[in-house]
């Protein structure tokens, strides 16, 4: 099978390299073909289609089998996306995970990748909640001085 690798992390001070590493071996073991890696540094939250090494991987994906990730939260963690994934995976090129088995072919597998979906997306979302009622707490307590802006957690 011929595939391409797709990691992702949120921010520049992260790297991919353990993401490339885990997925180069996982393919090794699985007599898989690596075409492509692509390794992407945009946030989660941030539109599939909006990401550059995305698009470019949209672009050539009649080229591969299969999209290794290493985890599904690592092509996106925006709700709006998980509709468009199916799309794109649904037929001809699959979508393979080294975390969680993914088969957009069944309906058994996307009832799967819906749940990992929403709790990809929940999570952050959640802790940004979490975090603005602290930040409220301490700004009223005198104790909150700013944080880093920009900062994202996805």
């Amino acid at each position: 099978m011929k595939i391409a690798i797709y990691c992702r992390v949120s921010t520049k001070e992260q790297n991919v390299k353990q993401q490339v590493k885990k997925c180069r071996e996982y393919a090794k073991r699985n007599g898989w073909e690596i075409l492509k890696v692509i390794k992407d540094e945009e946030s989660g939250r941030k539109e599939l289609l909006e990401r550059k090494e995305f698009k470019k991987l949209l672009d050539t994906l009649d080229r591969y089998d299969a999209v290794l990730v290493y985890n599904i939260d690592r092509l996106t963690r925006n709700w709006g996306d998980q509709a468009k994934l199916e799309e794109y995976f649904k037929e001809g090129c699959q979508l393979l995970s080294m975390s969680e088995p993914i088969d957009l072919q069944t309906a058994s597998g996307r009832l799967m990748f819906r749940m990992k979906m929403a709790v990809s997306c929940y999570m952050p979302e959640d802790m940004r909640e979490k975090q603005r009622i602290g930040i409220e707490r301490a700004k009223k307590e005198g104790k909150y001085k700013g944080g880093v802006k920009g900062r994202s957690w996805a």
